[in-house]
């Protein structure tokens, strides 16, 4: 089917060549006209790509001292030296990285010291925000109100009293000569003088102090404890007495006043203003009941900017933890081990000294490949494939030289330009064994095309013609093979040959039937000038084929001479 598509090309092209061909008898008479020729010949389409390059080790290890600062410590090899991958070089004195280590552990000591900071302060606005809100630590009665919505208060502003007033308590004080027979829960009568009127306690506390009456009876605390109807209110006097296991009373030697039996000042536990005011004086309130709140923006947005600053402490301690990681990969800079097997090419370090900033430290070779770069234009670069074979030769000032066999390893298909011409670069690995040192000049000559030989004739020397693609063959007597064309259209001397064509570049055109190498073909004519004039002539591209016409795309092969063999013109250094 290639052939074929190869074949239907060329017979495109030949019919194209006719007819401009028979356009040419038309305007020129026969008289006028000189006619020029080509010659067949034998070879392949193959074009030879070729120029110089500068050798390179493919595998090569060069390293830089870590520090212009740190002496070098131990030189382990000497130029000439072989290595083999992992065999140490020099070591250099790395104590600076743990300075610099230190430095970043004292940052990030001092930033978990700000972290700490910033999460107490956070965790003292935390509570302070939930102090905003003022509840009932118990059910009672609010007494002395002190504030009212939209006051502005400081931490530690008494807000309200809160009382339990469902029960009241009594203290009395009691002779030590009963001491043995009062105890927590007996029983107790509590009178109250002001309304007339005696009440049953319990004795809930005893508290062994020492109070002397006037008299100088030493005395002790007897808390007694009663639930209050209604009417008591603090600060009643009330005489009261307890009973002892004998059945006589036993009476105080002091007596004392009501007290509320739970009582509070609420004070604001921080700043701010008043939002609500839920409650007024005297009203009952039950245990958790929400009675004032104060406005807590300011103290969200100094939450706010707490955890905004442990964030940037965190991250900038994780910044620091990166660089004494990224430090301590630095440690093996100053043990350096080579990174290839090779030769040593040069040592720049000496040990006892500091190095030269930016110089090289050492050079190690891996010489058994080396390398080169070449620019292809970029009208051949679409011809360069990877792992293609190419010749490199290596002369010497005796005359002789040697030759390598080197391959295409990388292609780059970004473009360099230079004087308006695209180059594309390409990579050549040359195994040589040793045989090649670095920095050796040396030529390459790449194939490219379609390297099949056979018989290669001028492009514009095919022909379109009604009996097909020919080959106008000049020849003393007529081939066996030529057809007869109409009269004018077959220049004197030359007979038409029906060809069966191949593959073509720019110039040539494979003959696959019809002719051998070694033909004289008509190619074009060229106009004689009138007397007096230049000689102008049709330009060859124009005689055969129409404008803009490829002739390439017969098939593969590119532009430039072919290769020649066998009788034709000599081929390149790969021909």
């Amino acid at each position: 089917m290639k052939k074929k598509r190869i074949v239907i090309a060329g017979l495109v092209l030949a019919l194209t060549a006719g007819s401009a061909f028979g356009v040419k008898a038309l305007f020129f008479s026969e008289d006028e006209q000189v006619t020029l020729t080509g010659t067949t010949t034998y070879g392949s389409l193959a074009t030879t790509l070729e120029g110089t390059g500068t050798t390179i080790p493919a595998d090569s290890y060069t390293v830089t001292a870590a520090s212009d600062e740190a002496k070098i410590t131990a030189v382990y090899v000497s130029a000439g030296d072989t290595v083999e991958a992992g065999d140490p070089l020099y070591t250099q004195d790395d104590s600076e990285l743990d300075d610099q280590i230190d430095e970043y552990q004292t940052q990030i000591d001092n930033l978990n010291d700000q972290i700490d900071e910033y999460k107490d302060q956070l965790s003292e606005l935390q509570e302070t925000l939930s102090a905003l809100t003022v509840q009932a630590p118990f059910s009672g009665s609010v007494m002395e109100l002190n504030v009212e919505q939209g006051d502005e208060v400081q931490k530690g502003t008494s807000l309200l009293t809160l009382v339990d007033d469902s029960k009241m308590t009594l203290t009395e004080y009691f002779s030590y000569a009963y001491e043995d027979q009062i105890y927590v829960g007996m029983a107790a009568g509590v009178s109250i003088s002001s309304l007339m009127n005696t009440f049953t306690g319990t004795v809930t506390d005893i508290e062994k102090v020492e109070r002397l009456t006037a008299e100088g009876t030493r005395t002790f605390a007897v808390t007694i404890t009663l639930d209050n109807p209604g009417a008591l209110t603090e600060g009643m006097t009330g005489a009261a007495w307890v009973t002892a296991d004998s059945g006589g009373k036993l009476y105080p030697a002091v007596e004392g006043s009501l007290e509320y039996y739970n009582s509070k000042t609420l004070t604001a536990e921080a700043a701010g203003e008043l939002l609500t005011v839920n409650t007024v004086d005297y009203q009952k309130v039950s245990a958790g009941q929400t009675l004032i709140t104060i406005d807590g923006s300011d103290y969200r947005d100094q939450i706010a900017s707490a955890q905004e600053k442990i964030t940037q402490a965190q991250e900038r301690i994780v910044t620091y933890q990166e660089r004494m990681a990224e430090v301590e990969e630095k440690r093996s800079d100053y043990n350096v081990t080579s990174e290839v097997s090779g030769k040593v090419i040069m040592v720049n370090v000496r040990e006892g000294e500091t190095p030269r900033s930016g110089s090289t430290a050492v050079a190690v070779y891996n010489l058994d490949n080396m390398e080169i770069s070449a620019n292809i234009d970029e009208l051949d670069i679409d011809k360069i494939e990877m792992g293609m074979e190419v010749q490199i030769v290596k002369s010497s000032s005796s005359g002789e030289s040697e030759t390598y066999t080197g391959t295409v390893t990388e292609i780059s298909y970004e473009a360099t330009n230079s004087n308006g011409v695209a180059y594309f670069p390409i990579t050549i690995t040359i195994p040589s064994e040793g045989a090649l040192s670095a920095g050796v000049n040396v030529s390459y000559y790449i194939s490219v095309g379609d390297t099949e030989e056979g018989v290669l004739a001028p492009i514009d020397a095919l022909k379109s013609t009604t009996e097909g693609t020919c080959l106008f063959v000049k020849a003393d007597t007529k081939p066996e093979n030529a057809v007869d064309l109409e009269d004018g259209v077959v220049p004197d001397g030359f007979y038409a040959v029906p060809v069966e064509v191949g593959a073509s570049n720019s110039q040539y055109v494979q003959i696959l039937s019809g002719v051998e190498q070694n033909v004289e073909v008509f190619t074009r004519y060229q106009q004689s000038a009138p007397s007096g004039g230049d000689t102008t002539s049709s330009s060859g591209d124009d005689s055969s084929f129409p404008s803009g016409f490829d002739p390439s795309s017969f098939g593969g092969g590119g532009g430039g001479m072919p290769n020649m063999g066998g009788g034709g013109m000599p081929g390149g250094p790969m021909g």
